[in-house]
């Protein structure tokens, strides 16, 4: 009979581990991780394990990664003459291009990943596509 409920015990431990919250990982925000890892991914979780084990300038050169990482690029770009392409410099006259980013370019440089692109064209087509195609909700359906 106690071995029974020591199975059953058991078993519910194991219930419990699998059950264990996940969370997204706080460093790189792609993978979960679970509480045996402080909720980091396996990935980053292993490189604070090493940082932890070798020396202190190596732990400052990660942070400053992960700094990046939070921070995308705030460089704005101005371009001082519209006439000319931002990256060729060769004049345009009227068949200049401007793009999204607020700088005109030539017929060459046109595309956003010619001349590296601050504007961020893919999240404007996820905002344009959830504006333009809303949830169907299925209470409405039967209405109709």
């Amino acid at each position: 009979m106690q071995n029974n409920e020591q199975a059953a015990t058991e078993e519910q431990s194991k219930n419990q581990e699998v059950k264990q919250e996940t969370k997204l990982c706080p460093l790189c925000q792609t993978f979960f991780g679970s509480a045996k890892t402080n909720f980091y991914c396996s990935k980053c979780y292993k490189t604070i394990q090493q940082t932890t084990n070798e020396q202190q300038p190596q732990q400052q050169q990660q942070q400053q990664i992960q700094e990046d990482k939070a921070q995308p690029n705030q460089e704005v770009n101005v371009q001082q003459d519209p006439s000319k392409c931002y990256v060729c410099k060769r004049k345009l006259g009227i068949s200049g291009i401007q793009c999204k980013c607020k700088i005109v370019f030539c017929n060459k440089h046109r595309l956003p990943e010619d001349h590296n692109c601050t504007f961020d064209h893919a999240e404007k087509a996820r905002q344009l596509l959830i504006k333009n195609n809303p949830l169907v909700d299925h209470k409405k359906l039967e209405e109709l």
